[in-house]
């Protein structure tokens, strides 16, 4: 499955990316605060242009910067960088979309929990951290199950003992299914299907972008939902396939 971050090469035939280096950006980016949905480098001159993607752009609206000033107002300019010759990206931002996203996950766990503790099946105490919800993705990574798996890692909620049961487990099915399993008795009883409902396929696809880039693509494994940057734009990189190194 393509990986933006891991297609860098030691040599990319580019000089190393310098923080003053200047490059090409637009007032909208620099003083409306527009995201950065637009990333090329020119196959010529080496030269990167960031724009906001969204708007018809003058002379007077496009201004020269450093890059290091780029890489302040976006943090995961930098982390990209150096890129090919002739590179061009495209990013995604729905304000807001990341947050109703994790909402939807976090709210029918936390309902299913209440439930019940209401029908006296569990109580909070029992568990993990006051039924912490992670994203257990370091067992095979997000890319690996998305691709043979067909759904995302799963986000699971765990009991409080010594062997750390799974209590629930919910994932992200390439049709928007969003379902999974509950176990009770601290993980000993047989398992039960669960479902929270079903995302439309465009959000599904936004919110698998998101899951690769912030966790995986970073190198981060099994994370709390609330650690997650849910509130970023996505580089629209493909889904579906395998890219070799």
């Amino acid at each position: 499955m393509f990986n933006l971050f891991k297609k860098k090469k030691e040599n990319n035939n580019s000089k190393k990316y310098s923080s003053n280096e200047k490059c090409i950006t637009c007032n909208h980016i620099l003083e409306e605060d527009k995201p950065i949905l637009y990333i090329k480098r020119e196959a010529e001159n080496g030269e990167y242009q960031f724009l906001c993607g969204t708007e018809v752009h003058t002379e007077v609206d496009i201004k020269n910067v450093e890059i290091g000033e780029i890489a302040k107002k976006d943090k995961e300019i930098e982390r990209i960088l150096p890129l090919e010759l002739g590179t061009e990206l495209k990013r995604q931002y729905i304000r807001g979309k990341g947050l109703e996203l994790k909402k939807f996950i976090q709210d029918g766990i936390n309902n299913i929990i209440q439930k019940d503790i209401k029908d006296h099946k569990v109580l909070m105490t029992q568990l993990y951290n006051n039924g912490e919800i992670v994203y257990y993705n370091g067992r095979n990574g997000t890319w690996f199950d998305w691709d043979v798996n067909d759904k995302t890692s799963w986000f699971t909620v765990c009991f409080n003992d010594e062997d750390r049961m799974g209590y629930i487990s919910i994932a992200i099915f390439k049709d928007g299914t969003v379902s999974g399993y509950k176990w009770g008795n601290y993980g000993k009883d047989k398992a039960e299907d669960i479902s929270l409902g079903k995302l439309s396929i465009e959000d599904t696809e936004y919110l698998v972008r998101l899951l690769l880039q912030q966790t995986d693509d970073k190198g981060i494994f099994d994370i709390n939902i609330d650690a997650i940057n849910w509130e970023t734009p996505i580089f629209l990189e493909p889904l579906e396939g395998t890219e070799e190194p």
